[in-house]
């Protein structure tokens, strides 16, 4: 085992140990450092477990719409034991792909044990001191707790222990306004718990606010209910259940009767227990020229953003010329409809800046997304001058596939107008594209028609 690696990347989560692998096919000698322990809010398996939650939700309320489609309704028994248990099965089948004995086969070499800098150029691992040429730190992170009057004098679910929960829950009260919150609070309300949203601030402030009120409304049809601009002041213990007092706009009060409550406030990263002050960076750093934070220790809980972040810093540490960065990474939604926004938001997304172009499809008019009773939502892109795709948001049940799509399209400098001639069977959800790519020619030459006609009549005096 060599003590001076290329690579020593510390946390042994599923993105360290993509990392891992990815640096090894590049060629570099890698040591993972596993403390020992599960990485907190390993985003993968966080997303595959709220993916199979999802899928069981969804089930149960495809049963309840079962008559709109004229399919008879049936009872039907939840079983949340069940629901959990399926979800456990699944992550621990995944973990068994990358256990050491695997990864050592490929070539990475595993070290366990308590991990802490010994100075700026080793790290100790157990009670091995290794000599690393760079260093990669993608831990956890625990989730963030807000400071609630009263919120310490009862037990609270996180958006990490929620996800083990095997009871079924009376009425949950969410507090939080990201990803999570939504994605748990349409989970929770289709597997039959009555849900409270009070988001303490602006509702999915990075994502487009018309995909948003979409969500809003779907959310409304299934009754949940969000209190938006509301704040909570304090939470009381009962005897039987939680009293939570909440301050309305205007600052009248109410009170909400609730069995449990859930905190959705992102998540911190404590690097002090890596003794991250041995390794002698600058003042308020938490890098440096050969020492990097990835994933959730740099500000990336998606994982799909965590990952190509943390292959670009890979690329760059190894002086590698290639970059990830260039690829757009989709954020995404996973409610029912998803939404998936592409590209960076802007201050005001019902403008366009001089010279771009928005256009919209509305999938109400998708005959693939009739057919299935999913027709609300919609596709909307903003284009630069030349037809080229600056940024995106979608609004549909399979915004994940179709955002992926468009980001493959934008990172191979695809224009709209190429995608009016995609070769598709009828009905198919991706026409939405075909119609865009449509649309954006007939604007096109109707514009340039238009400027012809006007020049013609400027040279003949009219």
């Amino acid at each position: 085992m060599s003590t001076s690696p290329d690579l020593c990347i510390i946390g042994a989560g599923t993105l360290g140990i993509d990392l891992a692998l990815y640096a090894r096919r590049l060629g570099a000698s890698v040591v993972l450092a596993d403390r020992d322990r599960p990485e907190p809010g390993d985003a993968a398996h966080q997303a595959l477990r709220m993916a199979s939650l999802v899928q069981s939700a969804k089930r149960a309320q495809d049963m309840r719409r079962a008559p709109e489609l004229g399919v008879g309704a049936s009872d039907f028994k939840l079983s949340a034991k069940q629901v959990a248990e399926r979800a456990t099965r699944l992550v621990e089948n995944r973990l068994r792909a990358t256990s050491p004995e695997i990864l050592t086969a490929q070539g990475v070499t595993v070290m366990r044990g308590a991990v802490s800098f010994v100075d700026g150029r080793s790290v100790l691992v157990g009670d091995i001191t290794i000599k690393p040429g760079r260093v990669i730190i993608a831990i956890g992170g625990a989730p963030a707790v807000p400071d609630i009057p009263g919120l310490g004098d009862i037990d609270v679910l996180t958006v990490d222990s929620i996800l083990e929960n095997q009871r079924k829950l009376t009425h949950l009260v969410i507090i939080g306004s990201d990803n999570a919150a939504l994605e748990q609070a349409q989970l929770q309300r289709r597997l039959g718990a009555a849900v409270t949203l009070v988001p303490h601030g602006p509702l999915l402030p990075e994502f487009d606010p018309e995909a948003v009120s979409l969500l809003l409304t779907a959310f409304a049809d299934e009754g949940i209910s969000v209190r938006s601009g509301a704040r909570i002041v304090a939470i009381k213990r009962r005897s039987q259940g939680i009293g939570i007092e909440i301050e309305i706009e205007g600052g009248e009060r109410e009170v909400l009767d609730a069995s449990h409550v859930l905190i959705s406030a992102g998540r911190k990263v404590d690097l002090g227990e890596l003794d991250i002050a041995k390794a002698r960076l600058k003042p308020g750093a938490t890098s440096s020229r050969t020492i990097r934070p990835v994933g959730i220790a740099a500000g990336h809980d998606d994982w799909s953003a965590a990952r190509a972040h943390g292959r670009t810093v890979v690329d760059a540490l190894l002086g590698r010329g290639r970059t990830n960065a260039a690829f757009p990474v989709p954020r995404l939604v996973e409610t029912e409809p998803a939404i998936a926004q592409i590209g960076p938001l802007l201050p005001n997304t019902s403008k366009a800046r001089a010279g771009d172009t928005i256009l919209r499809e509305n999938m109400a008019e998708n005959d693939r997304a009739a057919a299935m009773g999913s027709d609300r939502g919609l596709v909307k892109v903003t284009l630069d001058g030349k037809g080229q795709i600056q940024r995106a948001t979608i609004v549909d049940p399979f915004a994940a596939e179709l955002a992926g799509t468009l980001a493959l399209a934008m990172n191979r400098k695809v224009g709209l107008a190429d995608l009016a001639d995609l070769p598709l069977p009828r009905p198919s959800l991706f026409e939405v594209f075909s119609r865009l790519g449509e649309n954006y020619l007939a604007a096109r030459n109707v514009s340039t028609k238009g400027q012809g006609g006007r020049t013609l009549r400027r040279r003949l005096g009219f």
